[in-house]
């Protein structure tokens, strides 16, 4: 696919023809410009493809190969595998967590509403609201516009 403004091959198409995906064509051999790219695309691939070959040495791979497929052998349970301190630290905080919940509802249980009234002379209350016909708020009101 060429670029609609230039004319020149775009980035993916060119990173394809260098990967091998995408086939030449006659612009590619005709274009200076889009061979300049292409050659200063595989001249950072050569640089990366040597930078990582001379920093990761057979050795290491190999060491990681056996590591990987140890793990992937291994036959122990996942739970055996998980580091005893990690369960006493977790079982430390429920039992603190747990124990200041235990104490405050323990307080706060012994703490009854202090009550003013009694069930008594609040259900006297009740009952002689119900009993009266007008609330007694707006009786001193009317007394005015009489």
């Amino acid at each position: 696919m060429e670029s609609k403004v230039s004319g020149h091959w775009t980035e993916e198409r060119l990173v394809a023809y260098l990967y091998g995906i995408e086939p030449e064509d006659r612009h590619l051999h005709g274009c200076d410009e889009c061979q300049a790219r292409i050659a200063a695309m595989q001249a950072r691939r050569r640089v990366i493809d040597a930078a990582s070959e001379e920093d990761i040495s057979f050795d290491v791979l190999a060491a990681q190969r056996r590591r990987i497929y140890a793990r992937l052998t291994d036959t122990t349970p996942w739970w055996s595998r998980i580091a005893i301190r990690r369960w006493v630290s977790a079982a430390a905080a429920v039992l603190v967590v747990g124990g200041g919940l235990l104490v405050y509802e323990e307080k706060q249980s012994h703490r009854l509403p202090d009550a003013g009234v009694s069930d008594a002379e609040l259900a006297q209350d009740v009952s002689r609201m119900a009993q009266d016909a007008e609330p007694q708020s707006t009786a001193p009101l009317e007394a005015l516009f009489e």
